[in-house]
């Protein structure tokens, strides 16, 4: 069992905080949100959510603050006076019931995470995803850094608004989608063919691999294209967060209807 699983099956309660994070969730994935603690300013439009979805409220003492702190193991003090507890898992959509309900054309777009480990970079994915049209996140359930609540903070809220994937094995899902007429495309530092120059005329799926290791060798081979992103020389590698908003806009570049 990896580090992560055993760490998420021992710290079960996940938290966000301030007033955004939770109107999103609220607005766009209401069923994740178990109980909510709040200031007693907290105003008027926030409280009407949470009653019309039935929330459990509780008073932000700061004795609150304090034990939801450690049980987080974050200790975050921007809370605004508003800090929920959200079941992740509900967030999660099945490969299955997702992909039996994508309306697929050219002008769809997913990425595929490989093994990412850092939080920050998928977080910051989920948020890329958002502003440029992409149509789903697929996250393994094995060797991937999961959704927690510091991806969906840096995700700025997105990971509410864009289909959060849960898939098993990498390969399978890369094969299933190639037979429903995807292309795939390995981000890779090697690759002779590059983002700017690639039209994109088909469904598309952007493989982003581990920080380190990048793509696994077996899921290149899969890839319909390895492909790459011109940079100067200078300049060793991008991130994985930040090869991906690079990916994700010069694909939005061929298909600008998907980001109105």
């Amino acid at each position: 069992m990896e580090k992560w699983q055993k760490k998420a099956k021992k710290d079960k309660k996940v938290y966000i905080y301030g007033k955004h994070a939770l109107m999103e969730a609220l607005l766009n994935a209401p069923q994740i949100v178990q109980k909510v603690f709040l200031a007693s300013n907290c105003d008027n439009e926030l409280n009407n959510l949470l009653r019309k979805n039935n929330i459990s409220i509780s008073e932000l003492s700061a004795n609150a603050v304090s034990q939801l702190d450690r049980a987080d193991g974050k200790g975050e003090a921007s809370h605004q006076g508003v800090i929920a507890q959200i079941d992740v898992e509900k967030l999660m959509v099945p490969y299955k019931d997702f992909i039996s309900n994508l309306q697929v054309t050219p002008d769809t777009v997913l990425v595929l995470l490989d093994e990412l480990q850092d939080p920050q970079n998928v977080g910051a994915i989920i948020r890329s995803a958002a502003a440029f049209g992409v149509a789903g996140v697929f996250i393994p359930k094995h060797n991937q850094a999961p959704v927690t609540g510091s991806v969906v903070k840096v995700s700025a809220g997105m990971a509410f608004r864009v289909p959060i994937v849960a898939i098993g094995n990498v390969n399978n899902t890369v094969r299933d989608l190639k037979k429903k007429g995807f292309w795939i495309y390995g981000l890779d530092g090697t690759a002779e063919k590059n983002v700017t120059e690639e039209k994109f005329e088909e469904p598309t799926v952007f493989i982003m691999g581990n920080e380190g290791k990048g793509i696994r060798q077996k899921t290149l081979e899969l890839c319909d294209f390895p492909i790459s992103i011109p940079m100067n020389d200078k300049c060793e590698s991008l991130n994985a967060a930040a090869a991906a908003a690079v990916s994700f806009y010069a694909w939005s570049t061929r298909h600008p209807g998907a980001i109105e």
